[in-house]
């Protein structure tokens, strides 16, 4: 029976282990954000929700309605936020600051990155959308010592998990302290709230060294790294600084002495207040296809409803509706003229942006230019007629595809992406819900372009971004 039971157990293990290493790993995919201080609450709609006042003293970042009693459903509804990105309307907090001199210092903003990456290892793998209102901790409210999970940085110095004492003040801005707060990335699938202050669990964990999630917590979400900057002038020794942390209570839950720790308290929390979309699009766009999409993290975002290829020639009237490619090359000697088709549900929302915030549309295909030896080279891009069926469309019947817009298509296998906004623009204008668009080669010397179709693994998509870059 032992021998069975050790045999048993074995096989676990080494399935367990099978698993683990036989996961996909990815290159780097991320996004970033960055969101100016919003303002300061003794709230934590985390750890004491409900119960506005009975906090620590924190600063807020994003969603300007943040408070001790905000919801998931209160940070998409009001959703102003300070942002660059309109559609992230989050709550992020951290303890307030406070210097040896006795001075609290507002933080100028927080930038927020977010990545496939399994900390605290290197590999990289796909990962689930932030799921809706999920709310997650970083950094230790008791913390005594340094933190893998915590880091500093100020003018002059690397960053490091020791608390600095030898910041070098630029001659003009001073120094300037970032703390940084590292997110676990492994989520248990189940809770959308730790469980800490009731005795339970935490709701998400940090995966091992090799990227392996710990039981109980199989779902991968996107890695977080909140860094909380302040403008300090002249300070050059951190080591008397200090955070903020929960205050006494006398018996009837009255505030009565505030209280402070060192730097080694650091700590954040997150108040996911993505709108789903953004965050579906952040995650398997951008991480999972292992994209670097920067701050353009879409808004919301549509695939393509329809698409084909055309040929002339022998194939002129062969339709290609169903091909997982869609192909593109100029006629000409010995050549056949190859157009592509492509048909999109505009994506909605333009009309709730606040005031100020622009809306960008941008076509992401997935290919590249076949020849070699030359970066890239261009295609055109025209908006035409919606009348085709992608089973039906040939040459023959194909709208017309006579006027278009140059861009510039990489060498590289990637998705390239292009600002087509006067194009949707007038199709909206024009009362329309779709747009198609016919993409052609744009050069003169006979180059193939193979571009991923809606059948394929990389689907062409249409999205609708806006962001004010604030130059952090």
């Amino acid at each position: 029976m032992k021998r069975l039971l050790s045999a048993a157990i074995m096989l676990i293990g080494m399935a367990a282990c099978h698993s683990a290493l036989a996961e996909e790993t990815l290159p780097e995919g991320a996004a970033n954000v960055v969101c100016k201080y919003s303002h300061t609450l003794a709230d934590d709609p985390i750890l004491y929700p409900g119960k506005p006042g009975v906090a620590m003293s924190h600063d807020f970042f994003g969603n300007e309605a943040a408070n001790g009693n905000s919801t998931a459903e209160s940070l998409l509804t009001k959703s102003a936020s300070t942002c660059e990105n309109v559609a992230d309307a989050t709550a992020y907090w951290a303890p307030s600051l406070r210097l040896a001199d006795g001075r609290i210092i507002k933080p100028s903003y927080q930038k927020t990155y977010y990545t496939n990456q399994a900390i605290p290892g290197e590999n990289r793998y796909k990962v689930n959308p932030l799921p809706n209102g999920i709310q997650l901790l970083a950094g230790d409210h008791h913390g005594s010592a340094a933190n893998s999970n915590i880091s500093f940085i100020c003018t002059g110095t690397d960053y490091m998990n020791d608390i600095p004492t030898q910041c070098k003040p630029d001659p003009v801005k001073g120094t300037q302290f970032n703390i940084g707060i590292s997110f676990p990335t492994c989520w248990d699938g189940k809770n959308y709230a730790p469980l800490v202050m009731s005795g339970g669990p935490n709701n998400a964990a940090y995966a091992d060294k090799s990227g392996t999630c710990p039981a109980g917590y199989p779902k991968r979400i996107p890695h977080i790294s909140i860094n909380v900057a302040y403008m300090l002038g002249n300070v050059t020794d951190l080591s008397g600084a200090q955070l903020s942390l929960d205050p006494t209570l006398d018996d009837k839950g009255n505030v009565v002495h505030e209280n402070w720790g060192s730097l080694y308290t650091a700590h954040a929390d997150f108040f996911n207040g993505w709108r789903p979309e953004a965050a579906k699009y952040m995650a398997d766009f951008c991480m999972n296809n292992a994209i670097d999409c920067g701050k353009e993290v879409a808004y919301s975002y549509t695939e393509a409803l329809a698409d084909a290829s055309v040929t002339d020639g022998d194939a002129h009237a062969t339709n290609f509706g169903r091909d997982k490619t869609l192909t593109l090359q100029n006629g000409g000697e010995g050549y056949s003229q190859t157009n592509s088709y492509i048909r999109f549900k505009i994506p909605e929302g333009a009309s709730n942006f606040p005031k100020g915030f622009t809306p960008v549309y941008k076509l992401s295909l997935h290919g590249r230019a076949q020849p070699d030896g030359v970066s890239g080279v261009g295609i055109y891009i025209y908006a035409t007629s919606d009348d085709w069926d992608e089973n039906k469309i040939t040459m023959d019947n194909a709208p017309d595809c006579s006027k278009a817009t140059l861009f510039w298509m990489s060498s590289t296998e990637m998705y390239n992406s292009y600002d087509i906004t006067p194009l949707v623009q007038s199709a909206i204008d024009a009362g329309k819900k779709t747009i198609s668009l016919c993409v052609k080669d744009g050069t003169d010397n006979n180059f193939k372009f193979d571009i991923g179709s809606r059948e394929s693994g990389h689907k062409p998509v249409l999205s609708l971004i806006s962001y004010n870059e604030f130059g952090v």
